[in-house]
C-alpha cells in the first residue's frame, strides 16, 4: 500500500495545471489537506521534522556510539550545501557533540559518512557543510546524525537541543516551520476515494487543493532578512497542500505558483535551466529588465531562482546580487532546492532603494544566462494611478499610467419603501429607501507602446489579482476589471490601451 508517483519535494507545479499523483490499488484513497486560512506560516524550509526540543539520552547507556538520526528524504548531490542550527544547546556530561551527514539506504541504515564535525554546545551553534564532488549520488537518501556528545565517548552523555533546523543551501533563513508542523497547521482532512484505476495504479488530480490555497490580501513572511534585504514568502503567490495515503504514516507537504503554462508545456515550474525573473516583461539582447521606479512608491522583484546540474552531474546553486543606494552590491546564495518564488520589495524613498537586482551562477562560464534587473527613477505623473498585478508567470508586475485618466462616480439610488406610520396625520416622513450602491470608476489608459510593452499591459485582464496602491495611507487596495480595449495592429508599430477599474467600495452613512 504506497503512494507510487508525486510531484518531487523541490517541484513548483502549476496550480491550474493537472497535479498527479499516483497509488497503488492497494490504497483505497487519498487523505488531503488545503490551506489554513488563519496560519500565519504555512511554508516549511526545515528538511528535518523536529520543532519540539531534542533531547538525546545516554546517560544512562554504555554506548560510546550513541546518537539519533533524522532523515533528509531526498539523496544528496554533490556541490549542494547543508545549513544546521540549533537555537540553544545543553549537555550533562559533554561539551561538544558530533554531527554528522551520511548517505543511506531507504531502510535507514547509513552507509557512507559525507562530512562529520564537533560542534561546541551551546547558543547559537551552527554547522555549514558542502557536499564534495567526490561523492557519488547513489544512495537513495541522506541522513543527518548526531551524536549524544562527542563520537567514541557518548556514555553517560545527555544532549538537549532547542530550535533544531536543516535546510538546503548556505544562508540561514527561517526555517520553520517543520515539514510536519506544516501539514499539523493545515484544515482538517478530507478523503477522497477512487474503485479503480488505470491498469495497476489509481490516479488523482490535486490541482483543486492547490487553487484553494492563495491568500489574496495577506501578509507575507520574511524567512530571510538582514539588515539590507529581506526574501519575502508571498502566500498571494503560492499554496500549499499536503496529502498522504488513507492509511500510511507521513503527510507529503507541497507548494503549487499561480503561474500558468501554455498548453503543450509542462506545468512543472522546476523544469527551467537557470531560473526565472517572474515577469512578462521581455528582455534586451543582454539579458537585460528595465523597471520605472518613482519616488515614495514601492516596486518589486518576483525571482525563482531555481539552480541547475551541471556537469559531471554537480549541483549549481543560483546567487542574487543585489546593488542598493549606497553603492555596495550584497551577494546571497539561494539552494537549488529552494524551489519557491522569493519576492524582492524596494521602496525609493527609504534606505532600501534598489539600483538593480541580478540573478545568476557563481561561475563564469554560464555568464550569458545570467538576469539583470535594472530600475530606472522616472518622473511621477500628475495624478498618478499605480497599480501591481499577478502576471501569467506567477510574479508581481508593476505599471503606472501616466495619460490622461477619466474618474467617474456612479451611484444607484436604493428602492424606495412605504413606511408603517405613513398614514399618520403627524408624521414627518412617508417613504424611506434603501442603501445606494455606490462605485468609484477609473479609466486609464497608455498610448505609443511598443509591442513588448503592449503584451505586459495585456497581462492585466487575466491576471487574478489586480490592485491599487493607495499613496494616502501607503496601503494596497484591490480593483476590479469592468471593461478593457485592447487591440495591436501590426500595421501601427505604436499602439494603445484602456482599462476601467473599479476600485474599492467607499465607506458611507447608511
Amino acid at each position: 500500500m504506497a503512494i507510487t508517483s508525486q510531484p518531487a519535494e523541490d517541484s513548483l507545479y502549476s496550480a491550474y495545471s493537472q497535479i498527479p499523483v499516483k497509488t497503488d490499488n492497494s490504497t483505497p484513497g487519498l487523505e488531503i489537506k488545503t490551506q489554513n486560512f488563519d496560519e500565519g506560516n504555512m511554508v516549511s524550509l526545515n528538511i528535518i521534522d523536529n520543532e519540539a526540543v531534542e533531547v538525546i539520552d545516554n546517560s544512562g547507556g554504555s554506548s560510546n556510539n550513541y546518537f539519533v538520526k533524522f532523515p533528509l528524504r531526498r539523496k544528496v548531490i554533490p556541490g549542494e550545501w547543508y545549513a544546521f542550527r540549533v537555537s540553544s544547546g545543553a549537555g550533562v556530561g559533554a561539551t561538544s557533540l558530533t554531527v554528522a551527514l551520511f548517505q543511506g539506504t531507504s531502510s535507514g541504515n547509513l552507509t557512507t559518512v559525507i562530512a562529520k564535525t564537533n560542534i561546541p554546545i551551546g547558543a547559537n551553534m551552527t554547522w555549514r557543510v558542502p557536499v564534495p564532488a567526490t561523492v557519488t549520488a547513489g544512495s537513495p537518501c541522506g541522513f543527518l546524525v548526531i551524536f549524544a556528545g562527542i563520537e567514541g565517548a557518548t556514555a553517560g552523555v545527555k544532549v538537549t537541543l532547542t530550535g533544531m533546523s536543516l535546510a538546503y543551501g548556505k544562508n540561514f533563513v527561517g526555517y520553520s516551520p517543520s515539514p510536519v508542523k506544516a501539514a499539523n497547521s493545515l484544515t482538517e482532512s478530507i478523503d477522497i476515494y477512487r474503485d479503480s484505476g488505470f491498469g495497476t495504479k489509481k490516479k488523482y488530480d490535486l490541482s483543486f487543493l492547490a487553487k484553494a490555497g492563495f491568500r489574496d490580501d495577506r501578509s507575507r513572511t520574511f524567512p530571510y532578512t538582514n539588515p539590507l534585504i529581506g526574501f519575502a514568502i508571498d502566500y498571494s503567490l503560492i499554496s500549499v497542500y499536503a496529502y498522504r495515503g488513507i492509511g500510511e504514516r507521513d503527510f507529503n507537504v507541497r507548494y503549487a505558483s499561480r503561474g500558468v503554462r501554455a498548453r503543450g508545456y509542462n506545468a512543472n515550474f522546476t523544469e527551467s535551466y537557470l531560473g526565472l525573473v517572474l515577469t512578462d516583461r521581455v528582455p534586451d539582447n543582454d539579458r537585460n529588465l528595465y523597471v520605472k521606479k518613482y519616488y515614495g512608491y514601492p516596486y518589486y522583484v518576483t525571482l525563482f531562482p531555481r539552480g541547475f546540474l551541471g556537469l559531471p552531474n554537480i549541483a549549481r546553486s543560483v546567487d542574487v546580487w543585489v546593488k542598493l543606494h549606497d553603492g555596495v552590491e550584497n551577494q546571497f546564495e539561494i539552494s537549488t532546492r529552494l524551489s519557491i518564488p522569493l519576492v524582492y520589495e524596494f521602496e525609493d524613498e527609504s534606505e532600501d532603494e534598489a539600483v538593480y537586482v541580478k540573478l545568476g551562477l557563481p561561475v563564469s562560464a554560464y555568464s550569458s544566462q545570467a538576469w539583470k534587473i535594472i530600475f530606472v527613477d522616472t518622473e511621477i505623473p500628475c495624478n498618478p494611478f499605480y497599480i501591481r498585478w499577478i502576471n501569467q508567470k506567477g510574479g508581481w508586475d508593476t505599471y503606472m499610467f501616466e495619460q490622461h485618466k477619466k474618474y467617474t462616480q456612479e451611484v444607484d439610488r436604493g428602492d424606495q419603501y412605504v413606511l408603517a406610520n405613513s398614514r399618520d396625520p403627524y408624521a414627518s416622513q412617508t417613504r424611506g429607501e434603501l442603501a445606494p450602491e455606490f462605485k468609484n470608476i477609473v479609466q486609464a489608459g497608455a498610448e505609443q507602446l511598443d509591442e513588448n510593452d503592449f503584451n505586459l499591459l495585456k497581462g492585466i485582464a487575466l491576471s487574478p489579482l489586480v490592485q491599487r496602491y493607495n499613496y494616502s495611507i501607503r496601503a494596497w487596495q484591490r480593483v476590479l476589471v469592468n471593461d478593457t480595449d485592447l487591440t495591436w495592429d501590426t500595421k501601427t508599430p505604436r499602439n494603445t490601451v484602456s482599462y476601467e477599474f473599479q476600485l474599492i467600495d467607499e465607506q458611507t452613512q447608511w
